[in-house]
């Protein structure tokens, strides 16, 4: 489904043109939900866009702050990273 022609808007639907003024009411309201849904469609398409990158993200960070804790405790610090070992006297 398109649209043409800005002065008299005409559907083009499976190869055909329709003048939207000549339809009856219930085709022009079937056209606004069809073009409200390719809006929504595309705000979806970049809310999953931003999702993926901030998920990439967070990755990215996940994996930085686990392999600074590897680096730490590779040096010999504790689990609490103090770097103190706990005696047993």
């Amino acid at each position: 489904m398109k649209i043409i022609n800005e002065d008299n808007p005409t559907l083009v639907l499976g190869g055909e043109e329709h003048e939207i003024e000549k339809l009856n009411e219930t085709s022009k309201y079937y056209i606004d939900q069809v073009q409200d849904l390719n809006t929504q469609m595309l705000q979806i398409k970049a809310k999953l866009h931003q999702c993926e990158v901030a998920r990439a993200g967070f990755v990215s960070l996940l994996a930085s702050e686990i392999e600074a804790q590897n680096k730490v405790f590779k040096d010999g610090e504790n689990e609490e990273g103090t770097g103190d070992e706990v005696s047993s006297d």
